[in-house]
C-alpha cells in the first residue's frame, strides 16, 4: 500500500464518495475527507498525497477556497487539484483556473474519464519532478539575461531569432523562452489552418490550462486580471500566470510583451506560408512525375501502335494490286506522321523540363 500513489477525496456526499473509492482503490492508496478544512489538516500530513480530488460545493469552505490555500502553502503548492463540479460553464473553469486547479471532471463523473484524469495527474506529477533542476537553471540562465541585455533586448533578441527557426513547434518554445527572460511564467498556443502548437514554461501543460488557451482567443488583444495576462495576435495566444503588481514594471512589461507578440504573429504567418508553398512544390513534383510515366507509356504505346500499323500495311499490299512505287509512298505517308508524332512528344518532353525548372526554383525559395 505505501508504494502506492496517494488519492484524496474532497466531499461531503457519501455516495459520489463511495463511487470513487470503489474506482481508485486497488490502485491507488485512497484518503477521504469531508470538508475543507479536514482536507487542508490532511493534505499538510506526511505522506502527502499526490493528487486530491476536489468537490466544487460544499457547505462551509468550498474546493476553490480550499484550493487556494493548498496551493498558497509552499509544502501543498504542488499537489495536482481535480475539480468535481456538476457545472460545465467556462467561468466555473476559469475560477478553477484561478484557484489553482490543473484539470476539471463534470459530473455525472464516468468511470473511465475518472482514471484518465487521475492517470495524467501523476504523470504530470512524474514529469514535473524531472525537470524541477532544469527549471531552476533555466530560471538563473533568464536572470541573467535580463541584467545583461535589459528588458528591451528581449524583444530584439526574440526577433533575431525568430529568422533562423523553421517550424512551428519552435517558435512557441521561443515565445515561452523569451517571456520567461523577464521572470514571467506563461503558456502560449499558435494557431495555422493546419492545427495548433502549445508551448509552456511549466511542461506538461495540464489539460484545463489547454483548454482555456482554446478560448482566451476570443478576449480581446490584451487582457489583465489580477496576475494573470492575457495577449492575443492573430493565431498567437499567449496566457501569463505571473505579472509583477508593481504598476511601473507591469506597464513595460505590456509594452514589451505586445511587441513580442506582434512580431511571432508576423513570422507564424510566414512559416504557415513557408509550409504551404512547401506542400505545393511537393505535390506538383509528385504530379510531374505521375505525367511523365504517363508520357512514357503513352510513347510506349504509341509506337507500338505504329509498328503493328506497319505491319498490317505491307502484310495488306498484295491484296490490294499496288505497284512497288505506291508501296513506298504508302510507308513514306505512314513513317512521316510517326515522325512527327514523336517529334511532338519530344517537344511535351521539354515543356516539362521547364515545368520541372520552375518547381526547383519554387522549391530553393520555400526553404530560404
Amino acid at each position: 500500500m505505501s508504494d502506492k500513489y496517494r488519492i484524496l477525496i474532497v466531499d461531503d456526499s457519501t455516495d459520489d464518495i463511495h463511487f470513487v473509492l470503489e474506482n481508485l482503490k486497488q490502485d491507488y492508496a485512497v484518503l477521504v475527507a469531508t470538508s475543507g478544512e479536514k482536507a487542508l489538516e490532511m493534505a499538510d500530513k506526511e505522506p502527502r498525497p499526490d493528487v486530491i480530488l476536489m468537490d466544487v460545493e460544499m457547505p462551509g469552505m468550498n474546493g476553490y477556497e480550499t484550493c487556494r490555500l493548498i496551493k498558497n502553502t509552499p509544502e501543498t503548492s504542488d499537489i495536482d487539484v481535480i475539480f468535481v463540479s456538476a457545472h460545465d460553464s467556462t467561468d466555473e473553469k476559469l475560477a478553477g483556473y484561478d484557484a489553482g486547479g490543473s484539470d476539471y471532471l463534470i459530473k455525472p463523473v464516468q468511470t473511465s474519464e475518472l482514471l484518465q484524469k487521475v492517470k495524467l495527474a501523476i504523470k504530470d506529477k512524474q514529469a514535473r519532478s524531472a525537470v524541477e533542476a532544469d527549471k531552476a537553471m533555466a530560471m538563473e540562465t533568464a536572470m541573467t539575461a535580463i541584467s545583461s541585455a535589459g528588458e528591451q533586448g528581449v524583444v530584439v533578441n526574440f526577433m533575431k531569432n525568430s529568422f533562423s527557426v523553421t517550424s512551428i513547434e519552435e517558435l512557441a518554445k521561443l515565445v515561452v523562452e523569451a517571456t520567461s527572460n523577464y521572470g514571467l511564467e506563461s503558456s502560449v498556443q499558435l494557431r495555422t489552418a493546419a492545427g495548433s502548437v502549445n508551448a509552456s514554461s511549466n511542461e506538461p501543460i495540464p489539460p484545463l490550462e489547454l483548454e482555456l488557451l482554446s478560448k482566451l482567443k476570443d478576449v480581446g488583444r490584451l487582457k489583465e486580471s489580477g496576475a494573470r495576462f492575457i495577449g492575443n495576435f492573430g493565431g498567437v495566444t499567449q496566457l501569463i500566470k505571473n505579472m509583477p503588481e508593481d504598476e511601473g514594471k507591469r506597464g513595460r512589461l505590456r509594452d514589451h510583451l505586445a511587441l513580442l507578440l506582434e512580431g511571432a504573429e508576423a513570422r507564424l504567418h510566414a512559416l504557415e506560408l513557408q509550409q504551404q508553398l512547401a506542400q505545393v512544390v511537393a505535390d506538383s513534383n509528385q504530379t510531374l512525375q505521375d505525367i511523365e510515366a504517363m508520357q512514357k507509356q503513352q510513347k510506349q504505346t504509341s509506337m507500338q501502335i505504329m509498328d503493328d500499323v506497319m505491319e498490317q500495311l505491307e502484310e495488306s499490299f498484295m491484296s490490294y494490286g499496288l505497284t512497288e512505287d505506291q508501296e513506298s509512298l504508302l510507308i513514306k505517308v505512314v513513317k512521316d506522321g510517326v515522325d512527327k508524332s514523336l517529334t511532338n512528344f519530344e517537344q511535351g518532353m521539354v515543356i516539362d523540363e521547364k515545368m520541372r525548372d520552375i518547381i526547383h526554383s519554387l522549391e530553393q525559395f520555400s526553404q530560404a
